[in-house]
């Protein structure tokens, strides 16, 4: 088979980035396997059944996993990165009362930006991984696109990447569900054809994330629960310790379920019901653009936005501006929280128009029981 140039895979250790590698061989490829080093694991104080991503079990799965299909395997440091970009946004959002989404950052400057130019610099120009994610052009710009699995479906992760980085990537895995993946693992022999799958923060394995801020010198901010009135009700340890939308964990007895409302600088927690977590707007900051071109934006368009991976995208109306873009739902939404990524479609199509961080003190909420509304801008 003539050959179709080199090609790097990003090889996790796990099963669906091995298929990756094993599909493009037999399309043709010259495959160059490549297990990103991120960080200096520690194994979790208690050992669970849980696994992580990104452990030396995983860069010797990868290994392993290269030389049953005989191509050039290497490993490749971004400690630097993964601590600048990833690990270090994580501690600063949550000292600023944010919930991070490290998986985005990884994904946006470490797989798709530092291992994309590091392809660049060997002359490669061609990047492929093992998400469940397809590519789209839509009027001479790339976007990315719902894999076929819904279960498995990785768009969300990806929307901050550059036009050049799509273009130059392959999502072998888009097309198939997760069973055909594993089957396919076993037709080739692959050795991680059973693996299960990892679960948690690649860089947390014990998935406590609050030790895990106290080890890197995060000190908490104590300060006082609060209703939306002003009411004080009790007091913890902490701001870092919760997150918007949290109802368990919070250790105050109610007449009624309490969640997280907002967090504040000073430290103030403040709780509500239910009612008074549905959100009507709110802003976006870092904003990629994928389909929409950015030279070309209306005054104000509709869409369909993710709030959360998982999250089921919901209509909203957009007004962008050069800074930041306002998101208004055409019906509320629950537990909008400020840190974490939310994506835009159009309202009948299922690639990515844009995303970008939700923005902290941003966020229109309804206090329903009281017929009343509150604003937390400013």
């Amino acid at each position: 088979m003539e050959s179709k140039g080199k090609i790097i895979v990003a090889m996790s250790g796990g099963v669906d980035s091995a298929v990756a590698a094993g599909l493009l061989m037999e399309e043709g490829y010259e495959v160059i396997g490549v297990n990103l080093r991120t960080w200096e694991y520690e194994a979790p104080s208690c050992d669970t059944t849980k696994k992580s991503c990104c452990s030396p079990e995983d860069i010797r799965d990868a290994r392993d996993t290269g030389l049953s299909l005989n191509i050039p395997f290497y490993v490749v440091k971004m400690e630097k990165v993964f601590g600048e970009r990833v690990i270090q946004r994580f501690i600063d959002d949550y000292k600023d009362g944010r919930t991070p989404n490290p998986c985005v950052e990884c994904n946006t400057f470490v797989k798709f930006g530092a291992l994309f130019e590091k392809a660049k610099a060997l002359g490669i120009d061609k990047i492929a991984t093992g998400h469940y994610a397809r590519i789209s052009e839509v009027n001479g710009r790339y976007a990315i696109r719902d894999g076929v699995d819904k279960k498995k479906n990785q768009a969300y992760y990806l929307y901050g990447l550059s036009q050049e980085s799509i273009k130059a990537t392959m999502f072998p895995l888009g097309e198939m569900e997760k069973t055909e993946v594993r089957e396919i693992a076993k037709r080739m022999g692959l050795p991680v054809a059973e693996k299960p799958e990892s679960q948690e923060i690649c860089f947390i394995p014990d998935n406590d994330y609050r030790s895990f801020l106290k080890k890197k010198g995060v000190d908490f901010t104590p300060g006082f629960f609060k209703l939306s009135d002003g009411k004080i009700i009790g007091k913890h340890s902490g701001k870092e310790a919760f997150t918007i939308g949290q109802r368990k964990g919070l250790g105050i007895a109610w007449k009624s379920p309490l969640y997280v409302v907002s967090i504040e600088d000073d430290g103030t927690v403040v709780l509500g019901e239910e009612e008074e977590t549905f959100c009507e707007s709110f802003f976006l900051e870092d904003l990629t653009c994928q389909a929409l071109d950015p030279a070309n934006l209306l005054d104000c368009f509709e869409a369909r936005v993710q709030i959360r991976y998982r999250h089921i995208p919901v209509p909203c109306l957009v007004y962008p501006s050069k800074q930041e873009w306002k998101v208004v739902f055409q019906e509320k939404v629950k537990s909008v929280t400020p840190g974490q990524s939310a994506i835009l479609y159009p309202t009948e199509a299922n690639y990515i128009l844009a995303g970008g961080i939700i923005q902290k003190g941003t966020i229109q909420l309804s206090r329903v029981s009281e017929n009343l509304t509150y604003s937390l801008i400013g």
